[in-house]
C-alpha cells in the first residue's frame, strides 16, 4: 500500500485520471440506477403488489372516451370470476373544502371508493377500522378515513381523533381511520369517504383497481373480462356496446412514461460507463508500456509473477477506492440536482433512496469496471519478458504491436460510443423542442388559474349557483390588472376529464356501438377571451345562455369537418346526450381547435356546454392579466374571493406551469442526456488525446532522428494529426451504425423524432470529429517543436 502510494503522487496525473474516469462512470450510473430503482424496482408497499392492477376501458376505433369505468363495469367482476379476488371503484370528489374550527378553508384532495378499497391494498390503518359494510349502503352515514399527513399536519396527530367529525364544505363526516402512511393513492390524497356502487350505473366516471387471486394469469384474467364485457353490451348496448377493459399493472399506471423515459437514459448511462471503462483500460495499457521496464527489471531481482500482480492490482484498486467514494458522492448530488430539476414532482420521486441495493450496485459496478479491465494490464506486465524489456526502445519503442493494436481499437469504440450517445443527447432535444412548440389552443403567457369549490348552503339549488357564479365573475373582473376571466369546471390538460357522447344529427339512425362521439367541455361567458381561444365564426356564451333559454352550443373546428362535410355550422341543430342522445341544441359559434385531453395527441371534436345551466362544485376561474407576471394577480382575486364568499378556498397555477408541467418527465430525460453527452465528448476527448500522447511520447526517437535526417517539421506535424483522424474518422462512421440502430429503438417512444434525422446525425459526427481533431493537435504541435540533439542524447 505505501508502495501504491508513492507511485500515485510519482504520476499525479495519470492517477488523477484514472480516479476522475472511475467518479464520472460510477456516479452518473449509480444516480441514475438510483432514480430507475426508486421509480421501478423498488416495490410498492402493498403485501403482493405484483397482483395488483389498474383498470379502465377503451371504445373501439379510438372513439373519444375519458378511460373510466361505469360502476356497473365493477360492480360484474366479482360475480364469480376465477381469477379475480376483488374489484373496487374510486372516484373524484371535485374541489372539496376542509372547513377548520376557526372556520378558514382548506382544499383538500377527496375520493369517494367502494367497499373493499383499503381491503384489496392490504395496508393496516395506522388509526382505527376504517369502513364497515353498511358504511357503503345508499342510507348510510357519512364517514370518512384521512391520510396520514392530514392527521399529522391538521390534527396534530392527535390519538383520539376517531369519531370526530371532519367538515366538508356540503357535508360532514364522522372520522373512522387514519390511512396507513405509506397508502398515498391517488397521489396526494387527502380524504376518503365511502360510497356504494350502483349495479346500474353507466356513468363512466369511477377508476377501477383489482387484485387478482394466488397464480392467476393476467391472460386469463383478461379472457374473463372479455366476457364481462359482452354481457354489459347486452344489456347496455347503448354504453356497453363498443367498449373494453383495459388492464395495467399497478406500478406502470402509477409511472406512466416515465419508466420509458428513464429506462433509456439508463441504457445511455450503461454505455457512458462503458465509455469510462474504455477509457480506464486505454490508460492502464498506455501505462503499461511505459512500465514493462520497470517490471522487467523487477523480475530479473527476483521478483515472482504473482507478486508483480498483486501489486498492480493493490495499486489500481486503491485508485478505484477514492474513485468509487467521489462517485458515490457525485451520485448523491447528482439526484438532488435531478430533483431541483423538478424531478421529485414526478411518481415516486419524491424521495430517492440511497438504500442497500443502490449500494450495492455502486460496488459492483466498480469492482466489475476495475477488476475487468484493470486485469488485462497487470497480467500483461506480471508476465514481461525480460529480455525484449530490458533492452534499448529501439527505434519507434511503441510497445508491443499487440498493445498498439488494442490502444486503437479502444480509442475507435470510445469515438463511437461517444457518437452514439450525442446523437441520443440530440434527440431527447429535438423530441423536447417539438412539445415545447406544440400549440395548446388557447393562450398561456399572461393567463392565472385559480382554482374555487362552489358549494355550501347558499347554493342550494342550481339558480342560486348559476347566480352565484355570474356574481363571482363579476367581482373578479373589478380586480385591478383583470384583462378579462372565465371559468370552465375542467381546465384543458388536466387529469380528470370527461368522455365523450354521442351526437346524432337530423336525418341519421342511432345505432348503439356505431355512433360518432364528442368530447364536452363546460364554461362560462367570457371563458374564451380568457384563454385566448379565437372564435372562427358565430359567438361566445352571454348571461342569456342559462336555464331559461334554449341550450346552445359552441363546437370546435374538428366537430365540424368531422360532422358537418362543410355545411354553415352556425344555426345547425343536432341531439346529444348519454348514453342515447336526446338534448336538443343549436350551434351558436365554432372555436378554434384545442389540445383538451392531451397535449400530445390531435385534437378531437369539442363540444361547450354553458355552465350557467350545469351544477357542479369544482371551479376553475381563469383570469387574463394586463401584465407579464400574472402572479401579482392572486393578492387581489383572493380577496375578490374571500369578499363574495369568506369560506371558498382558493388555489393558484399560473397556466405556463400548467403546460410545462406535461413535459417535465422529457425536460428531465434531456438535461441528464445532455450531461451524458457532454461526459461522453470529454471521455472521448482524453482517450484520443491520451492515445496521440503517449504515442508521440514514445515514439520522440524516431522523431528525432526524421528530424536530424531532414524532415520538415509540418511532415510530422500531418503524421500525427493523420493518425488521430484516422481513429476518430473510423470511430465516427461505427458510431453513427450504432446510432442508426438505437435510433430505430427510441425513435417510437419520443415525440417526433426519426432515426433517419441528417441534422441530428452529422452534428453528433461533427462534434466528436472536431473534438478529437482537438485533442489531437496538442501532441501533434509538440512533435514540431522538437530538439533532435536533446532527444537523442537524453
Amino acid at each position: 500500500l505505501r508502495h501504491a502510494i508513492r507511485t500515485m503522487r510519482r504520476m499525479p496525473a495519470f492517477s488523477f485520471g484514472i480516479i476522475a474516469t472511475l467518479a464520472l462512470g460510477i456516479g452518473a450510473t449509480t444516480a441514475i440506477f438510483s432514480t430507475v430503482n426508486a421509480v421501478l424496482l423498488r416495490p410498492l408497499p402493498y403485501p403482493g403488489a405484483d397482483a395488483l392492477y389498474a383498470l379502465g376501458t377503451e371504445r373501439a376505433g379510438g372513439r373519444p372516451t375519458s378511460g373510466g369505468l361505469a360502476s356497473s363495469e365493477i360492480v360484474r367482476l366479482e360475480a364469480g370470476l376465477q381469477t379475480i379476488d376483488r374489484a373496487v371503484g374510486l372516484r373524484v370528489v371535485e374541489s372539496t373544502t376542509l372547513l377548520r374550527d376557526d372556520g378558514t378553508p382548506r382544499s383538500v384532495n377527496a375520493y369517494s371508493v367502494s367497499e373493499g378499497f383499503f381491503e384489496l391494498f392490504g395496508l393496516p390503518l395506522a388509526l382505527g377500522s376504517g369502513f364497515a359494510r353498511e358504511d357503503h349502503l345508499e342510507t348510510a352515514a357519512h364517514v370518512a378515513v384521512i391520510s396520514f399527513a392530514l392527521w399529522q399536519n391538521e390534527y396534530g396527530a392527535d390519538p383520539a381523533i376517531l369519531g370526530q367529525q371532519i367538515r366538508l364544505v356540503g357535508s360532514s363526516n364522522t372520522i373512522m381511520g387514519v390511512a396507513s402512511p405509506e397508502l398515498d393513492l391517488p397521489r396526494g390524497a387527502d380524504v376518503w369517504l365511502s360510497a356504494s356502487l350502483n349495479p346500474q350505473g353507466l356513468a363512466h366516471d369511477w377508476n377501477g383497481f383489482v387484485r387478482l387471486k394466488p397464480d392467476a394469469s393476467l391472460a386469463r384474467a383478461e379472457s374473463e373480462m372479455a366476457g364481462v364485457m359482452a354481457g354489459l353490451a347486452r344489456d347496455f348496448p347503448a354504453s356497453a356496446g363498443d367498449r373494453s377493459y383495459v388492464v395495467t399493472p399497478l406500478v406502470e399506471s402509477i409511472v406512466g412514461d416515465l419508466g420509458a423515459i428513464l429506462i433509456l437514459v439508463l441504457l445511455a448511462v450503461a454505455a457512458l460507463l462503458l465509455l469510462a471503462c474504455m477509457n480506464l483500460a486505454s490508460l492502464l495499457l498506455a501505462r503499461a508500456t511505459v512500465r514493462m521496464p520497470e517490471f522487467a527489471l523487477r523480475r530479473a531481482l527476483g521478483a515472482r509473477p504473482t507478486r508483480i500482480l498483486r501489486q498492480l492490482l493493490t495499486e489500481t484498486l486503491l485508485m478505484a477506492l477514492a474513485g468509487g467514494l467521489l462517485g458515490l458522492g457525485a451520485a448523491y448530488l447528482g439526484v438532488r440536482l435531478l430533483q431541483n430539476l423538478g424531478a421529485s414532482e414526478l411518481p415516486r420521486l419524491a424521495t430517492v433512496p440511497f438504500d442497500a441495493a443502490v449500494l450495492l450496485f455502486a460496488i459492483l459496478a466498480l469492482l466489475s469496471s476495475v477488476v475487468l479491465v484493470g486485469l488485462a494490464p497487470a497480467l500483461r506486465l506480471a508476465r514481461t519478458d525480460l529480455t525484449v524489456a530490458l533492452k534499448d526502445e529501439g527505434r519507434s519503442a511503441t510497445g508491443s504491436r499487440a498493445t498498439a493494436r488494442w490502444l486503437r481499437v479502444l480509442t475507435m469504440a470510445e469515438v463511437a460510443l461517444s457518437v452514439a450517445l450525442v446523437a441520443g443527447a440530440g434527440w431527447l432535444v429535438r423530441s423536447y423542442a417539438g412539445l415545447r412548440a406544440i400549440d395548446p389552443g388557447f393562450e398561456t403567457e399572461h393567463r392565472l388559474i385559480a382554482d374555487v369549490s362552489v358549494a355550501g348552503d347558499r347554493y342550494a339549488d342550481h339558480e342560486a349557483e348559476s347566480n352565484g357564479i355570474r356574481d363571482l365573475l363579476a367581482q373578479v373582473r373589478t380586480v385591478p390588472g383583470v384583462r378579462a376571466a372565465g371559468a370552465t369546471f375542467r381546465m384543458p390538460l388536466r387529469s380528470a376529464q370527461p368522455g365523450g357522447v354521442p351526437v346524432l344529427f337530423p336525418g341519421e339512425d342511432y345505432r348503439p356501438g356505431e355512433h360518432r362521439s364528442t368530447l364536452t367541455a363546460v364554461v362560462s361567458p367570457g371563458y374564451f377571451e380568457a384563454m385566448g381561444i379565437e372564435l372562427v365564426s358565430g359567438r361566445e356564451f352571454s348571461d342569456e345562455d342559462d336555464l331559461d333559454a334554449p341550450e346552445r352550443v359552441v363546437v370546435s373546428r374538428t366537430f365540424v369537418e368531422r360532422f358537418l362535410s362543410g355545411r354553415q355550422a352556425v344555426g345547425e341543430r343536432f341531439i346529444w346526450g348519454y348514453p342515447e342522445p336526446v338534448n336538443k341544441v343549436t350551434i351558436i359559434g365554432v372555436a378554434e381547435d384545442i389540445r383538451h385531453q392531451s397535449l400530445f395527441a390531435d385534437p378531437l371534436p369539442l363540444m361547450y356546454l354553458s355552465l350557467l345551466r350545469r351544477t357542479q362544485t369544482g371551479l376553475s376561474l381563469v383570469v387574463e392579466s394586463t401584465a407579464d407576471d400574472p402572479g401579482p394577480l392572486e393578492a387581489g382575486i383572493r380577496g375578490a374571493v374571500r369578499r363574495f364568499d369568506p369560506g371558498m378556498p382558493v388555489e393558484f397555477e399560473p397556466v405556463t406551469d400548467l403546460v410545462r408541467s406535461l413535459t417535465l418527465r422529457q425536460r428531465v430525460g434531456m438535461v441528464l442526456m445532455l450531461l451524458f453527452g457532454a461526459a461522453a465528448v470529454l471521455l472521448a476527448a482524453l482517450g484520443v488525446y491520451g492515445i496521440i500522447a503517449n504515442a508521440a511520447v514514445r515514439r520522440r526517437r524516431e522523431m528525432a532522428t526524421r528530424l536530424a535526417l531532414g524532415a520538415a517539421p509540418a511532415s510530422l506535424f500531418w503524421l500525427i494529426l493523420k493518425e488521430g483522424a484516422s481513429l476518430a474518422l473510423a470511430g465516427t462512421g461505427i458510431g453513427l451504425g450504432i446510432a442508426l440502430v438505437a435510433g430505430r429503438i427510441v425513435s417510437s417512444r419520443l415525440y417526433e423524432v426519426r432515426t433517419l434525422d441528417p441534422a441530428i446525425l452529422a452534428g453528433a459526427a461533427a462534434v466528436i470529429l472536431a473534438i478529437a481533431l482537438l485533442a489531437t493537435l496538442v501532441p501533434a504541435l509538440r512533435t514540431m517543436r522538437l530538439e533532435p540533439s536533446g532527444v537523442l542524447r537524453s
